[in-house]
This record gives structure tokens, sequence and C-alpha cells, in this order.
């Protein structure tokens, strides 16, 4: 007995088509993709956006870059006023403590790196659409 694809969302039916073993079942698999053609043909929208890889990904590349520009304002001050704001200590100064001040440095600055290299890899990467 072969299930009723018809009552299918747009999600469920592109991860059917896409886990389906097309060797053991490709009747199933040819039902699937006509019926996902037939509701994209027709307009029918997604009820469950969060699970298309392409929003996915633009909120990925989205807030990748707000945490990069967050940690380029907190790099600010240790790069140009040679002191850093603590959550503890209030402002250190690379007088006051070097080792502090280079720890909360390279944190931001690492940190910023880390999130850049991870909006470039999401931009580059091609979105799994079926």
């Amino acid at each position: 007995m072969s299930p009723d694809f018809s009552k299918y969302n747009i999600s469920e039916l592109q991860d059917i088509i896409t886990h389906i073993d097309s060797e053991a079942y490709p009747d199933r698999r040819r039902e699937a993709e006509k019926i996902l053609r037939f509701k994209l043909k027709a307009g029918e929208i997604d009820d469950k956006p969060i699970n298309n890889e392409i929003y996915k990904r633009q909120l990925g590349i989205f807030l990748g870059i707000v945490f990069s520009l967050l940690n380029l304002v907190l790099l600010y001050k240790p790069v140009f006023e040679n002191s850093v704001l603590t959550r503890s200590s209030g402002v250190i100064t690379y007088s006051q403590s070097p080792s502090v001040f280079w720890f909360h440095t390279l944190l931001y600055l690492f940190s910023f790196l880390g999130f850049t290299f991870w909006v470039v890899k999401l931009i580059r990467s091609k979105p799994n659409s079926t």
C-alpha cells in the first residue's frame, strides 16, 4: 500500500524525495516528485519555512554578519584606544594588565575571524534545493 503523498507539505515531500530508496521504491519516488511539481506549479507555499534550506542559509549569513560586526565594534577599543571593557573590572588598559588586555583583544579578533569565515563559507556554498 502506497502512502497518500497529496497530504504531505512541500518540505515533507522534498525530504521524502531526498531520502527514499529509489531502487526499492521507484514508483513512490516518481509519485512524490509528481505531486511536488504540481504543488510548486500551483503556487502552494510551505507552511514550515524553517525547513527550507535556502531560508536557513540566509538566516545563517545574516546572523554571521551581525556577530562579525559586533566583534568588530568590540575590537575598536583595543586597537585604537589600547583599553578593553571587562564585565567585572570596567575598563582595563594595556599598561594596567597586558595579559588581560591581550586575552580580550585576541578573543574578539578570533571571534571576528571565525564568524567572518562562517559567513564566507555560507555565501560560497550552494543551497540544497530539490
